[in-house]
């Protein structure tokens, strides 16, 4: 008979992610994380098969929060602008370092992976989309209501601005105070009406 396990899966998880997204999924070791979620390493196995499969349950995790973080700004704001204009602000909060974390775990990730791991890019691929759909879902309720008047089709557009953030958030990654942030924003804003 199996033994019951003896800890929290959520919060072995979310000690894991805080780490992972800490140092990078290279950076932390089986050893790192056994010391930061108190669990020992046969349990671990035993739970998540290894570092690799603990890493995609919080990468999932992540992704899953980024995006329902990104759907209630859009509940939030008062015009498809100002969601646009608060995803490219947030910015400043994603790249700035904290104490534990700084950045998107994704697209950290991203960055850190590349495409050598299918598993990792299928996640990333389908958050992305995910975040996109939000987006455009915005728009199209702007365009039917006329605050949007770029006759563009919505997920095209979205594209393009999730494009351009990616892109900007990038760029404040290595240089905070990046100056072009504020007038790549203004640019894409006047996409919503072009």
């Amino acid at each position: 008979m199996p033994r019951p396990r003896e800890f929290d899966r959520d919060d072995v998880i979310n000690r894991a992610l805080r780490l992972f997204w800490e140092r990078g999924y290279e950076a932390t070791s089986i050893r790192d994380l056994i010391d930061a979620t108190g669990i020992s390493s046969s349990s671990m196995y035993e739970a998540f098969g290894d570092k690799r499969g603990l890493f995609l349950v919080v990468l999932a995790r992540f992704c899953a929060w980024e995006r329902e973080r990104i759907a209630q700004m859009a509940l939030a704001a008062a015009s498809p602008e100002q969601f646009v204009s608060g995803l490219f602000g947030s910015i400043e909060d994603a790249v700035q370092p904290t104490a534990t974390a700084q950045g998107s775990l994704a697209f950290n990730t991203m960055v850190e992976f590349g495409t050598r791991d299918l598993d990792v890019t299928e996640l990333l691929l389908a958050h992305h989309a995910g975040i996109t759909q939000i987006v455009a879902d915005v728009l199209r309720a702007g365009q039917v209501a006329g605050t949007v008047t770029s006759q563009q089709h919505p997920l095209e557009l979205a594209y393009a601005i999730v494009s351009a953030l990616h892109g900007v958030a990038t760029v404040k990654g290595v240089k905070a105070d990046f100056p072009y942030a504020a007038a790549i924003t203004r640019v894409i804003l006047r996409l919503l009406y072009a």
